[in-house]
Order: structure tokens, then C-alpha cells, then sequence
């Protein structure tokens, strides 16, 4: 087995390939996990997000093992993959990234592709119905959407799972303890799971919409910080009657520029003008200069973004 990636303090910038993003280090205990006898080290990745690694992988034979090995390139390319380290090295992805995994489980990692496999696409392995778990984001909001019974099912082969949170840090799943699966337990959602699931990315899909419409607070530079101040503006402006996504941005826009916000929205002076559409957005961005905040005024679409 090749020295395992990831070591270093220091966020490192891949050269010789462009499109390819910064890797963090990976933690001394997953180092550790993926260092055990025994074990079946794993590098679980989202073709779409690590896009340069997952073009080079659909046009490599045998550079990895694609969990859409029945779909053609093109969805290969930005569907998920399931390599050994030294395969993810060869690619560049030595480390924590967006859309990487690392993974230690108990199965061989043919038959570790058939478990995620049937997990990704909705219990049905050659399905057309697709969860990206290898985003973090979806990963997080699927293990607290999940009954216990298939958080246990999904985590079963695993001793230990990093995935990378929104700023491309190593965050360790809570892998949950043993329990007696119930029969039956499988992929798969509810109706009640796929709203509650899509409920999770309304926040991501508004600061989507908001890129490069306004100028983040410098004390908000981390993605998982901003993401916590609008996950709060958000609730609070549905809280106050604001339905509409694009209403909701404009408070968050507000907030991201300020670097928080900390009154009660109903007590802003804006509200009390029930304003909605491009005059409340016009009506924060007014407020935010005066003062003194440096922003960028043009407001996004009404259309939300929903990557």
C-alpha cells in the first residue's frame, strides 16, 4: 500500500490539470483507521464536484470502479466513483476536498461499490433515481433524515467515514452503534424523507443564487460559517412572512454583508415597510450603504439555483 495521502497542515493547490481544487490534510485518526489490518481503505468521490478527476476517470479503464458502470461517459464522468488510495492519488485527490470520501470498511471493495451503489441510486443498482451521499452536504442532511434502522444499514460495513464539509475540511461521520436491522430495511425515501431532504438545501441553494451579488463581511470567510448565519436569517424571515425565495436571499445578502445579524427581523426598520421583490432588495442594499457596508447591488434572479 502507497503512503497514505493527506499529511501536512496546509491546504495544497494541485498543479498540472486545471480544474482541479485545494486538498486539506486528512485528521491523524483517519490516518490511523485507514492504516488498520484487516481493512478495506476507501476513496468515495463526486464526479460532478471533483470534475477534472471524474473526466479523467470515465475516460481511464480500470482507474476506478463507477458506481454508473451500466450509463454512458458522459454520466460516469460526473457520477460517483469508488477508488483505492493510490488510485485517488493518481487523480489528485490526496486528501479532504469537496465530494471526497475516505472510507474504512470491513467489505472488499468490489462488493463495497455494490452496498454504496444500491445506497446512491435509491436502492435500485441500476435505477435512474440518484442521492449524491458523496456531496457532505447531502450525507449530513440524509443521516439526520434517515430512520435509525437505515442510518445502521447504510453505515454498516464502515469503521469510519470522512467526508468533507462545505469549506473542504475533514469532518468525521457519527457512524451510529450496533443495532439489530430491522427486516426489510433498505434504500430508498418516503415522501415525508424527500421533503424534509430537499428542506435541508433551500440555505445552500440561497447563498448559491447570491454568488457574486454581494460582498461577504470578512469575519464570514468560512462556507460553513456563512451557511450557519443563513440557515438563522433564513428561519427568521419565514418566521416573519417572507415566502418567497427571493425575499429570503435579500435578508441573508443583508446579513452576509453585516456579518451577522443579531436583532429580531420583524424589528428591522425594512420590515415595517412590507416590502417585497426588488424593493426590499433595493431597500436593504440602501441600508447596508448608508452605513458604510462595500457591496455589489445587482440582485440575483428570481430563479433559484438549485445546485
Amino acid at each position: 500500500m502507497p503512503a497514505l495521502p493527506g499529511h501536512g497542515g496546509h491546504a495544497r493547490q494541485r498543479g498540472g490539470q486545471s480544474g482541479r481544487r485545494c486538498m486539506n490534510p486528512l485528521p491523524p485518526a483517519c490516518h490511523a483507521a485507514l492504516a488498520n489490518h484487516g481493512v478495506t481503505p476507501c476513496v468515495l468521490v463526486d464526479g460532478a464536484m471533483q470534475h477534472a478527476a471524474g473526466v479523467r476517470l470515465a475516460r481511464t479503464p480500470g482507474a476506478g470502479l463507477s458506481l454508473f458502470d451500466d450509463l454512458p461517459e458522459e454520466a460516469q464522468a460526473l457520477g460517483p466513483w469508488l477508488l483505492s488510495p493510490a488510485q485517488a492519488q493518481a487523480v489528485g485527490l490526496d486528501g479532504s476536498g469537496p465530494g471526497v470520501n475516505w472510507l474504512v470498511s470491513a467489505l472488499a471493495r468490489p462488493d463495497a461499490a455494490d452496498h454504496l451503489r444500491h445506497w446512491l441510486r435509491d436502492g435500485h443498482p441500476r435505477g435512474l433515481h440518484y442521492t449524491r451521499l458523496a456531496d457532505g452536504r447531502v450525507l449530513r442532511a440524509a443521516m439526520s433524515v434517515w430512520t435509525p434502522a437505515q442510518r445502521a444499514a447504510f453505515c454498516a460495513p464502515c469503521s469510519g467515514w470522512w467526508m468533507a464539509d462545505r469549506d473542504g475540511n475533514a469532518l468525521a461521520l457519527a457512524l451510529p452503534g450496533p443495532l439489530t436491522l430491522e427486516p426489510g430495511t433498505t434504500a430508498g425515501w418516503t415522501d415525508a424523507q424527500r421533503e424534509a431532504l430537499a428542506e435541508h438545501s433551500v440555505v445552500d441553494q440561497l447563498l448559491h443564487s447570491l454568488k457574486g451579488h454581494v460582498r461577504y463581511a470578512a469575519s464570514l470567510t468560512s462556507r460553513e460559517r456563512r451557511h450557519a448565519v443563513a440557515t438563522q436569517v433564513q428561519r427568521a424571515a419565514v418566521t416573519a412572512g417572507y415566502v418567497e425565495a427571493p425575499d429570503q436571499a435579500s435578508w441573508i445578502a443583508f446579513a452576509l454583508m453585516a456579518g451577522g445579524y443579531s436583532m429580531p427581523l420583524d424589528g428591522h426598520p425594512v420590515h415595517a415597510l412590507a416590502l417585497r421583490g426588488d424593493a426590499l432588495w433595493s431597500a436593504l442594499m440602501d441600508g447596508a450603504a448608508d452605513v458604510g457596508l462595500d457591496l455589489r447591488t445587482a440582485r440575483p434572479p428570481d430563479d433559484v439555483d438549485e445546485r
